[in-house]
């Protein structure tokens, strides 16, 4: 079955609101049932469509997942990547980051559709390449992009923005993910995401902040 739409186009450009109801259905029973033991006819059900509805819009469950993954990054994206981070200070715009990235990993969304995947993607092992390529992989390159011309810019000293950007997102996500995807907590308190940020974008700069410059600047 295909994993994206055959035209290219995001599911809700060409269906809108029908779509966005049988995605609505499909992403409440995939994070409670789980990705194998939801159904068509469940999910049809549920957005209380017929079944030939249900297939005009997306050929199989493969596909609708496909679309729930990518929408739910792109509607978070805008969140991730505020206005003008880019013109910002190294640190402040680090902070800035780092704070909406945890915000998002931390989110019970976002949770709940990582361990699906975690539970599923042994017996299809599709999910895990959407939602590493929709999700995880997106906010790398976002990432890499922005260190990247920061580097150009002489604000940083990076030889490999890509893999510098793991650095630095491997040093927010360790300290908290684990603990919440396999319910040590059950959230982080604001002050605990701030240390953990600041922590990491103390780090970074350590590493990567040219000797002959602030972060300030």
């Amino acid at each position: 079955m295909p994993m994206t739409p055959a035209d290219g186009r995001p599911p809700e450009a060409r269906q809108g609101q029908k779509a966005a109801q049988i995605m609505s259905a499909a992403k409440t029973l995939f994070t409670s049932q789980g990705f194998g033991a939801t159904s068509m006819d469940a999910i049809a059900r549920v957005a209380n469509v017929s079944k030939a509805t249900l297939y005009a819009h997306f050929s199989g469950k493969e596909e609708l997942f496909a679309a729930i993954v990518s929408h739910e990054c792109r509607t978070q994206q805008s969140l991730l990547w505020a206005p003008g981070v880019e013109e910002k200070a190294v640190d402040d715009a680090l902070r800035e980051i780092g704070r909406n990235f945890l915000d998002l990993l931390l989110s019970a969304p976002a949770v709940a559709i990582f361990r699906v995947v975690v539970a599923e993607s042994t017996r299809f092992p599709d999910l895990g390449r959407i939602f590493f390529n929709s999700g995880p992989n997106q906010m790398r390159q976002s990432l890499g992009s922005y260190l990247a011309k920061t580097a150009a810019r002489g604000r940083l000293d990076i030889a490999d923005p890509w893999r510098a950007a793991e650095h630095f997102i491997g040093m927010l996500q360790t300290p908290v993910h684990f603990s919440v995807l396999f319910g040590v907590k059950d959230h982080f308190a604001r002050d605990e995401v701030d240390r953990i940020v600041s922590d990491a974008v103390e780090a970074f700069l350590r590493a990567y902040l040219p000797c002959d410059r602030s972060a300030k600047s």
